[in-house]
C-alpha cells in the first residue's frame, strides 16, 4: 500500500508526485474543501457559543470523495497543505472529512517545493497546531458575523444591495477619506529662486519661511532674479562627504505586491497568482510572509551566487528590523537555486521571477556609496532679506548593490539632488551667478491611491494582513465600491463606496482603523495561545450591537439643488450604485441622470443602447427582441417595445430563456 499526500494544487501535486515517486500518492485538494453554511439559522454566527457549521461545498464533493477513497486504500495519510494559518485550517477541515482525530494527523510543511525539501518533511512531520486553527476559525466567522448582521441593514440605508466587511469597511474608508481630502484641497501659489552658476550647477535662495509657509512675493522674486548676475556670493559653509544607501530587504508578501504591481504593471491579484505559480512550480520559496529576513540556508546559498557570477558581497548577512506585530514564520521570498537565472512557465513569471531573484541577490552586495557636497553661499541683504543660496549634489561612486537591481519605483537610480553638479567649493572664496530664475510652484493635493500604495496604507494601519491585502482589493472591485477610469492605476471610490463609508462610520467599531487594528492583534494572540477565541467574538459581537441600535430605520436621500432651468426644487438621491434623482417638485420634469453623485441630465436626454443583433421574437410583444451585453459582457434579450428581458437558453444561445426579473422591473 502506498502512503497518501494531500495539497492543494494540482500543479503541486504533479511536481511532489514526481519527488516522491510510486510509494506515495499525492492527490489535492483544490483549496478548502468545507465553508460555512450559507442558508438558514445555522448559517449565522451569534453567541451565546458562536458555533460555526460547516458543510462540504458543493463544487468539492467529488473530490471529497476522491480523497476518501484514497485515504481509505492508504498506508497513512499526511497533510501537506500551505504553511500558513489557512493551511493548517484547510488540513483541519480535511481531518473532518476524512475520519483523521486532528490529534493523531500527520502534518507536513516545507517552504519550498523542492525535492530535498519535500523529502526532509515528509520524514518529519508533525502534529496540528490547533492554535493557529482556532485564530483562522474566528477569523472566518467575525467575518461572517460583520457581513451578515450589518448588510441588511446597510443596504436598508444606502437603498440598494451593499455589503458591510470587517476588513474591506476600513479599508475603503481610507480610500474614500483620500478622495474627500482631495476634493477639499485648496492649492497654494508660491515661489521658488534659483541662481545658476558657471559649470551647470544651481543653489537654491532660502526664503526664510517656517513649515507650512510659503514665498510669494512675485515682485520680490523678479528683483532677486535680476540683480543675481552681478552679485558676489560669499561661500560660508562647503562640505563634500561620502554617504551610502542599502539595498532594500528581500521581499515579503506585501513588498512583493508593491514592487511586483508597479513594475509589472498587473494588479495585486495577478501577482499573488503569478508568485503562487512560482512557489508550486519550485521556484521560489513560500510566498505568504512578513520576514524581511533570510534563513541561514537561503543566505549561503545567495552568497554562493553572487561569488559565482563575480559579484561584491558584504562580509557579515544582512538582518531587517521586523514591522510590528511580524510573526516571522517564514523566511523572506528568494528563488530556491539562486544560481538559476530564470524561471517561469510565462513571461509574467520570468519578469517576477527576476524581479525576486536581483531583490534578494542585492540584499547581501555592499552599499551604494556617494559623494555628496553640500554649500551655503551669502549675497548680503537685497531688499531687507537675507540673500543666502544652499546647493546639494550629489555623485555616485560606487553602485554596490544597484550594479544588479535599480527597478522599484521609488527607487532612483541616484538621490534627487544627483542632477546638480555641486563642485567642491572653497569657505571664503566667492561665487558669482550666470543667471536667476523664478520657478512658479504650487501645492499639490494628496495623490489617490493606487493598489500599491494602498497596501502600503493598509499594512501601515495594520488592517487586514499580507496574505489578505490582494482579495480585500478584489472585493472593493466586486462591490463596485472603487473603480478605475480608463484602466489607470488611480483607485476611486464610486457614489456607493462612499454611501457605504458615510454610513457605517462614527457608528461602528469595524469601520475604525485603530478598532480594526486591535482586533488583528487579538487574532495573532489566538494564533500565539495568549488569547481566547470566545472573547475576542463577544467584543465583536457587543460592538455590532451598538452600532446597529444607532443605524437609521429607512434611507437616507442626499439632497442637491433641482440643476433644470427655471425649477427651484431639491433633488434626492436614490439607490447608490444605481442613482437616479427626483426632483421635490412633482410633475416639472422626469428622473435626472446620476453624473458623479451629482444630479445630470433628464433621462430622455440620454441616448437608447442600441441592440448589437436582433434577437427572437418576444413572448408578450410577438415583436423581435433586441440583443444586448451587460457591463460585465454578459448577452442577454430584451424587448424595446415592453422591456421585458431575458437570459439566453441554456442549451440554445439564440432563443429566450430564464426571464431577468431584476432588469424587467426598471
Amino acid at each position: 500500500m502506498s502512503k497518501l499526500l494531500i495539497v492543494e494544487s494540482p500543479t503541486k501535486a504533479h511536481h511532489i508526485q514526481e519527488f516522491l515517486g510510486d510509494d506515495w500518492q499525492v492527490k489535492a485538494s483544490i483549496g478548502h474543501v468545507r465553508d460555512l453554511e450559507k442558508s438558514g439559522d445555522k448559517s449565522y454566527v451569534r453567541p451565546p457559543d458562536f458555533k460555526m457549521n460547516y458543510s462540504i461545498s458543493d463544487d468539492k464533493k467529488d473530490t471529497v470523495a476522491s480523497l476518501k477513497a484514497a485515504a481509505a486504500k492508504a498506508d497513512g495519510v499526511y497533510l501537506a497543505t500551505d504553511p500558513d494559518r489557512e493551511g493548517e485550517a484547510i488540513a483541519w477541515h480535511l481531518c473532518q472529512v476524512l475520519g483523521i482525530r486532528p490529534a493523531d494527523a500527520k502534518r507536513v510543511t516545507y517552504q519550498e517545493v523542492t525535492e530535498s525539501a519535500v523529502k526532509k518533511a515528509v520524514a518529519n512531520p508533525r502534529t496540528m497546531d490547533m492554535k493557529l486553527v482556532a485564530a483562522q476559525e474566528v477569523r472566518r466567522g467575525l467575518d461572517r458575523m460583520v457581513g451578515w448582521e450589518c448588510s441588511g441593514p446597510l443596504s436598508n440605508v444606502v437603498g440598494t444591495k451593499a455589503s458591510a466587511g470587517r476588513v474591506q469597511t476600513p479599508a475603503l474608508r481610507i480610500i474614500v477619506e483620500r478622495e474627500q481630502a482631495i476634493r477639499s484641497f485648496k492649492p497654494t501659489a508660491f515661489f521658488q529662486i534659483m541662481a545658476h552658476m558657471q559649470g551647470g550647477w544651481r543653489a537654491q535662495w532660502q526664503d526664510g519661511t517656517a513649515d507650512g509657509e510659503y514665498f510669494q512675493d512675485k515682485s520680490f522674486a523678479d528683483a532677486l532674479v535680476y540683480a543675481l548676475p552681478g552679485m558676489n556670493l560669499a561661500v560660508t559653509q562647503a562640505e563634500s562627504k561620502p554617504t551610502k544607501k542599502g539595498p532594500p530587504a528581500p521581499f515579503t508578501t506585501s513588498t512583493l505586491q508593491q514592487d511586483g504591481s508597479r513594475a509589472l504593471k498587473i494588479g495585486t491579484e495577478a501577482v499573488m497568482k503569478t508568485a503562487q505559480g512560482l512557489f508550486e512550480t519550485g521556484a521560489i520559496t513560500y510566498h505568504r510572509t512578513d520576514s524581511p529576513n533570510l534563513s541561514a540556508e537561503g543566505e549561503a546559498l545567495l552568497r554562493d551566487a553572487l561569488q559565482a557570477a563575480g559579484l561584491p558581497l558584504i562580509e557579515q548577512p544582512r538582518r531587517w528590523k521586523l514591522k510590528e506585530g511580524a510573526q516571522e514564520a517564514h523566511e523572506a521570498i528568494r528563488p530556491t537555486d539562486p544560481m538559476q537565472e530564470d524561471a517561469g512557465q510565462d513571461a509574467t513569471q520570468q519578469a517576477l521571477y527576476s524581479l525576486i531573484r536581483k531583490r534578494a541577490l542585492a540584499s547581501q552586495m555592499p552599499d551604494a556609496i556617494y559623494q555628496q557636497t553640500t554649500a551655503t553661499m551669502d549675497g548680503g541683504e537685497f531688499q531687507g532679506k537675507p540673500a543666502i543660496f544652499k546647493a546639494t549634489g550629489s555623485v555616485m561612486t560606487d553602485p554596490g548593490w544597484k550594479k544588479l537591481y535599480s527597478e522599484s519605483q521609488d527607487d532612483d537610480d541616484q538621490p534627487a539632488e544627483a542632477a546638480n553638479p555641486v563642485p567642491v567649493l572653497v569657505t571664503g572664496a566667492t561665487e558669482t551667478p550666470e543667471r536667476g530664475e523664478v520657478l512658479s510652484k504650487s501645492t499639490k493635493a494628496p495623490s489617490r491611491y493606487t493598489e500599491a500604495t494602498l497596501i502600503k496604507a493598509l499594512e501601515d494601519h495594520g488592517v487586514g494582513r499580507p496574505s489578505t491585502y490582494a482579495s480585500i482589493i478584489k472585493v472593493l472591485f466586486a462591490r463596485a465600491y472603487v473603480e478605475q477610469k480608463s484602466g489607470k492605476p488611480p483607485l476611486y471610490p464610486t457614489p456607493l463606496g462612499e454611501a457605504v463609508v458615510t454610513t457605517l462610520a462614527g457608528r461602528f467599531d469595524f469601520a475604525d482603523l485603530d478598532w480594526t487594528r486591535e482586533i488583528e492583534d487579538s487574532l495573532d494572540q489566538i494564533t500565539q495561545g495568549q488569547a481566547q477565541p470566545r472573547v475576542t467574538m463577544q467584543k465583536v459581537w457587543d460592538s455590532l450591537q451598538q452600532g446597529l441600535a444607532g443605524m437609521p430605520a429607512g434611507a437616507v436621500p442626499a439632497t442637491e439643488p433641482c440643476p433644470v432651468e427655471g425649477c427651484t426644487g431639491q433633488e434626492s438621491k436614490n439607490k447608490p450604485g444605481n442613482f437616479f434623482w427626483s426632483c421635490s417638485i412633482k410633475g416639472g420634469h422626469g428622473l435626472l441622470q446620476d453624473a458623479d453623485g451629482h444630479p445630470g441630465q433628464p433621462f430622455a436626454d440620454r441616448p437608447k443602447a442600441t441592440p448589437e443583433a436582433v434577437g427572437p421574437q418576444c413572448k408578450k410583444c410577438k415583436v423581435a427582441t433586441g440583443k444586448f451585453s451587460t457591463k460585465t459582457g454578459k448577452p442577454y434579450f430584451r424587448c424595446q417595445k415592453c422591456s421585458g428581458a431575458w437570459w439566453p437558453d441554456k442549451s440554445d444561445a439564440t432563443a429566450l430563456g430564464e426571464k431577468w426579473k431584476a432588469m424587467a422591473k426598471k
